[in-house]
């Protein structure tokens, strides 16, 4: 079996390979659904790593409820691992990594439209450039050798390879420009790790990088505030050796999870390191509607940062360990999404603003995200 491994991730995907595949229910003529945006947003569930039951969820805010299983059946399953969605032109690209595709469907109408499937070995995250060309990140065959792939959308074909870094990861388009991040990764032929520490600048209108920049080991997501710089949240390089209590972090080698914030001219000009050394690494970060507050999951909790602030907080906006996290751009909620494990439902919280909880929906195996339009 080919084998694609999150950074953050690698331990307990390979303790749920043998788990029970969850079977999920759906129809075979999937109901038309409100359209994405002030109507509700999708929820991206991965499934079991290994399985084909990766699925996809809409929560309807004015119904405030969940229908699962929308648009794929039995007959047309997304797939093994659905890594991410992004909404762009009214269509939806469903990043399925396991499965090596990419599904297309029509937000509008809730129908499934294409599958891309050519010279995409391990994809992670798209981003629309034009309507005529998307990046899409991917790891490669091995797990490390990270690359964006340009896609000619009028075709649905991969034209030009770029390469990278190790663990290439999400995207941020500002203006002519796409910010990559290089998430470190997995080598699964040589069964070790691999940091990088580097965002690498592609100018869309070359396809050509014109600038790379050093930030925290292994820098996994990124944000711009509203004065145009960009903050970057890295897990940092954890090494594991035999230490004189067990096996363990060994201290010395490894680095820190950190956020990084780079101006506009493309320097780091604020490092915020955190002060322990966890598994629970740093990640999934979001930002406010008016784009002045940053939210993030560390160490079983979620926090929120100003985009003014010189110093980490030390005061959880909750403390639940949510799988993944994405921030409402309608409303400002925070979005939890809950995966008790990789073979049985998950949940997603809702809190606003305040950290009130909003509402609690059950949706599919492992939800790892949100799309909105």
């Amino acid at each position: 079996m080919k084998m694609k491994f999150s950074f953050l991730r690698k331990f307990a995907m390979l303790a749920v390979v043998t788990a029970m595949v969850f079977i999920q229910s759906c129809t075979n003529d999937p109901e038309p659904i409100a359209k994405p945006g002030e109507s509700g947003f999708f929820i991206v569930n991965e499934g079991t790593f290994g399985g084909t039951n990766a699925s996809l969820s809409f929560y309807d805010r004015k119904a405030d409820a969940v229908t699962n299983n929308v648009i794929f059946t039995p007959d047309h399953k997304l797939g093994d691992q659905a890594q991410s969605m992004t909404i762009f032109e009214d269509k939806g690209y469903i990043v399925v990594q396991n499965s090596s595709k990419i599904e297309v469907i029509d937000v509008a109408n809730s129908t499934s439209l294409t599958t891309i499937t050519e010279d995409l070995p391990s994809p992670r995250y798209f981003v629309g450039i034009s309507s005529t060309k998307a990046y899409v990140s991917d790891w490669g065959t091995n797990g490390i050798t990270g690359t964006v792939k340009v896609i000619d959308l009028s075709t649905n074909k991969v034209t030009k390879t770029i390469s990278a870094g190790v663990g290439t990861n999400k995207m941020l388009k500002v203006g002519n420009f796409v910010y990559v991040t290089n998430t470190g990764g997995y080598d699964n032929e040589n069964f070790i790790s691999v940091s990088d520490n580097t965002v690498k600048v592609i100018d869309t209108n070359t396809d050509a990088i014109v600038a790379t920049i050093t930030t925290g080991d292994n820098p996994n997501s990124l944000q711009l505030d509203k004065d145009g710089n960009i903050w970057v949240t890295s897990s940092g390089a954890t090494v594991y050796s035999i230490t004189p209590t067990g096996y363990g972090i060994d201290e010395d080698k490894s680095t820190k999870g950190s956020v990084s914030k780079i101006s506009s001219a493309n320097t780091e000009i604020l490092r915020l390191t955190m002060e322990d050394f966890t598994f629970s690494n740093i990640g999934n970060l979001g930002i406010s509607p008016d784009a002045t507050k940053l939210y993030y999951t560390y160490d079983g909790a979620v926090y929120s940062l100003s985009t003014t602030a010189t110093s980490l907080p030390t005061t959880a906006f909750k403390t639940k360990d949510y799988y993944g996290l994405a921030i409402d751009p309608f409303n400002g909620d925070v979005i939890g999404c809950y995966a008790p494990n990789f073979s049985s439902a998950g949940s997603i919280d809702v809190y606003d603003a305040s950290g009130t909880l909003v509402t609690t929906s059950t949706v599919g195996i492992a939800p790892n995200g949100c799309a909105f339009k």
